[in-house]
């Protein structure tokens, strides 16, 4: 008690404990390492991984990349979080093959690029949830597909998927035949195309209509061909100019199709 008779007040820590995705990690001096993760009700947070690389750590095998926590924060205090306890919730062994880790890891890459230190998405971290779901179970082949549906998902999700149902002059409907534009991610008709003319296969825009209004768990049983290496090429540019870079990588989860 204090000389007024009231008892002293105790700061408590706060600490922020969420469902959380690591979407990377670097090591840190000789034996922690620094962890990024998403989470749906508080964004992205960053902590130190004390200790990590030590054989008797608790972390050790929990905090791998795309590993689902339960994972606790210390609070922020304008500094490097503390990560205190981290329970491994769903380790996905199925996405080490390459070609699905490869996917896997594209998406990711979009989600991190895309969210903010402790700004809450909730449609970014689902969008990252259930696309893991989606490549852990898909056949193989379907890989491309179900990627380019991701991709028009995020596009969405950050508000950079483009009108591609009609001119983005003129307002007409664009049917089976667009026209991309260099300096814009619109499509166009052939009269507002200007020279020289970037034509889209109509198969391609076909494609892309049909992922975007198709479920995505119903993405790894439609038919498609050789129009996705063109649908691709579109939304490689539409993702380029979103995100203001370039996704390693990426080209070769298509390279085959």
């Amino acid at each position: 008690m204090t000389a007024t008779g009231r008892a002293p007040k105790q700061r408590a820590g706060r600490q922020t404990t969420a469902q959380a995705i690591v979407l990377r990690r670097r090591d840190f001096r000789e034996s922690s390492r620094i962890v990024t993760c998403i989470t749906r009700e508080h964004g992205k947070i960053t902590g130190l991984a004390k200790g990590a690389h030590r054989p008797d750590s608790p972390l050790l095998g929990r905090i791998d990349f795309l590993n689902e926590l339960t994972a606790s924060f210390s609070e922020d205090r304008g500094g490097l979080r503390i990560l205190v306890r981290a329970k491994l919730t769903r380790e996905r062994r199925a996405l080490r093959t390459p070609k699905r880790f490869l996917a896997a890891g594209h998406i990711a890459w979009l989600v991190d690029v895309a969210s903010m230190e402790g700004r809450a998405d909730p449609e970014l971290f689902d969008l990252l949830l259930g696309g893991l779901n989606l490549l852990e179970r898909c056949p193989l082949a379907t890989i491309p597909q179900v990627v380019l549906g991701l991709e028009l998902r995020h596009l969405q999700a950050v508000g950079a998927l483009p009108a591609f149902d009609s001119c983005a002059e003129c307002g007409v409907a664009l049917d089976d035949q667009a026209f991309r534009q260099e300096d814009t991610m619109g499509l166009v008709c052939r009269q507002h195309a200007g020279l020289p003319r970037f034509p889209v296969p109509g198969s391609a825009m076909h494609l892309l209509r049909t992922l975007r209004a198709t479920s995505g768990r119903d993405w790894p049983s439609l038919e498609v061909g050789s129009e996705t290496r063109s649908a691709a090429t579109l939304t490689a540019l539409w993702l380029a100019a979103a995100v203001e870079q370039r996704a390693p990588f990426r080209h070769l989860i298509f390279a085959a199709n």
